[in-house]
């Protein structure tokens, strides 16, 4: 009897151990990358289709995106002649003051703003139209805030929007 237990303990190591290489062999630990000839990337001014009424909101699009891409390092940003990547995008839509949580009688507790891009990712070096995609993120607010607490919901919405963009582009690979 006791030469079974530390027979039972080498049988479980054992197979502890086969399951591990198992999963490791099944699992890259290497991130997505860019494929090689991507070298940098171009970003350029959004168009605003929306008519939500806020000139600006095309500059922070892109300037958001643009500190994105900085921040992650993965693809240097360039000016468009020189870049091997070229991104393009439109706002298509802002749909602002949509109920999500309706307090007492029929006043609203919770609104939302949903955002809408469709963004065009291009290989200059290829010549050719990576993906064509549409990403939409939402950002909720008080109403009692008016056009302020409007503002913040709309900045959630880029933020989440933007991570989409900048994930799609660099680890669809």
């Amino acid at each position: 009897m006791s030469n079974l237990i530390p027979l039972r303990i080498s049988l479980y190591v054992c197979c502890a151990a086969i399951g591990c290489l198992s999963c490791i062999h099944c699992y890259s630990f290497s991130g997505a990358t860019v494929p090689q000839h991507w070298t940098s990337i171009s970003i350029t001014l959004f168009e605003d289709e929306s008519g939500y009424g806020q000139p600006a909101l095309r500059e922070k699009v892109t300037n958001m995106l643009i500190e994105k891409f900085q921040r992650d390092n993965t693809l240097p940003l360039r000016d468009g002649s020189t870049a091997a990547v070229e991104m393009l995008g439109t706002i298509t839509a802002v749909e602002a003051d949509q109920p999500i949580a309706v307090a007492q009688g029929t006043q609203a507790a919770r609104l939302q703003v949903t955002l809408h891009l469709s963004v065009t990712l291009m290989d200059r070096v290829k010549g050719k139209q990576v993906w064509k995609k549409t990403f939409t993120a939402t950002g909720d607010y008080a109403p009692s805030g008016g056009i302020s607490e409007r503002e913040a919901g709309l900045a959630k919405a880029l933020e989440k929007v933007t991570d989409d963009i900048l994930l799609e582009t660099i680890s669809g690979w």
